[in-house]
């Protein structure tokens, strides 16, 4: 039988962490968003002195569900899954063969719990049963490309100019060493972010690592080294570092999350240069599938994505207090989405 119980915050990671590493492995749908470690680390960061619960969903002992949520506070009491903010997919994790059943139990379960006003799901890739009925805002469109098995094959599925700009690699200043494009690890995170909010004060934006989010990702990278799914790749040109790109790996999938580049005269385009790069390493260790993730700005729609993920958010009123806070997180959603896309940018890769 089926059943979800819940677990404090606090003691619940302790509890569940080798369940959790061995459902993500177990999990098809699972994303670095979904993993212990993310967690784990947002939880520090941005809902330590919150209420976190952890929802786990059992079929007889076997943990087959998680979805860690937090309990936010004010004129309407509201729950929200850990993770709103860096993270780009929320939905469940849930094992492989038992999504619908996790998404079921989760949404009776959710619903039963007392003192609850308003339910308000963000970044939900898969909604058929989690959001069944009830009030569904579109969020943000994820493109996803389908990896061949060569590099070679992956050139020759793009585009004209975009086969020609890949192609770049396999020439001068590559094979005369003036350029080189090298895998780094955490330690080359603080030259990013400098790139990073470089690029975006051209235009008067801060960028997307500034206070709460910069803390947490200065500890994320060393973690997801650790968990061997930091994926850091820098462009060096005459010896100077002028672009660096920010992926993970989880499975068979590469997800491509930031990048920082700086200015440069000519036609080499860094920012080009290390997605091809990291296309590469993917296809070299097997993955099927590289995720551009948040964002389907027209530098991504270049790679001829085969599949779009369109997140949507859940908003579920459960009293008279939750509709009021429904109608206002509705419109704050879209005011949301306008301050993101100027405060980050429309893709300046």
């Amino acid at each position: 039988m089926v059943r979800a119980d819940v677990l404090p915050g606090s003691s619940g990671f302790q509890r569940l962490e080798s369940e959790w590493r061995e459902l993500v492995r177990d999990s098809d749908t699972a994303t670095p968003f979904q993993t212990f470690a993310w967690n784990e680390t947002y939880f520090k960061h941005y809902a330590a002195k919150k209420r976190v619960e952890i929802v786990t969903v059992r079929d007889g002992n076997d943990l087959v569900g998680v979805a860690p949520i937090v309990h936010c506070s004010g004129a309407w009491q509201t729950i929200r899954p850990l993770g709103v903010g860096p993270s780009d997919y929320l939905h469940p994790l849930a094992r492989t063969g038992y999504e619908q059943d996790v998404a079921l139990v989760l949404r009776h379960f959710i619903q039963d719990l007392p003192h609850v006003d308003l339910i308000d799901w963000h970044q939900v890739r898969e909604t058929r049963d989690l959001a069944r009925g009830q009030s569904v805002v579109p969020q943000t469109s994820c493109l996803v490309v389908d990896l061949p098995t060569t590099y070679e094959a992956f050139i020759a599925a793009q585009g004209k100019n975009l086969r020609y700009d890949l192609r770049k690699a396999f020439k001068p200043p590559f094979t005369t060493g003036e350029a080189s494009i090298v895998e780094v690890g955490p330690e080359g995170f603080e030259l990013f972010v400098d790139m990073h909010k470089q690029r975006w004060r051209k235009r008067g934006l801060p960028g997307a690592f500034v206070g709460r989010a910069l803390r947490f990702h200065r500890e994320w990278v060393h973690r997801c080294a650790e968990e061997g799914m930091l994926r850091f790749s820098s462009l060096l040109l005459g010896g100077e570092t002028v672009a660096s790109l920010y992926a993970m790996k989880l499975g068979k999938a590469t997800y491509y999350y930031q990048a920082g580049v700086l200015v440069q005269p000519g036609s080499l385009s860094p920012g080009l240069m290390l997605l091809g790069h990291t296309a590469r390493r993917a296809i070299d260790e097997g993955c099927q599938v590289f995720d551009f993730m948040r964002g389907d700005e027209k530098y991504k729609q270049r790679w001829k994505p085969h599949r779009v993920y369109e997140n949507v958010r859940i908003i579920q009123p459960l009293t008279a207090a939750g509709r009021a806070g429904a109608r206002f997180n509705t419109w704050g959603g879209k005011v949301e989405g306008r301050v993101r896309a100027r405060l980050e940018g429309k893709g300046l890769l």
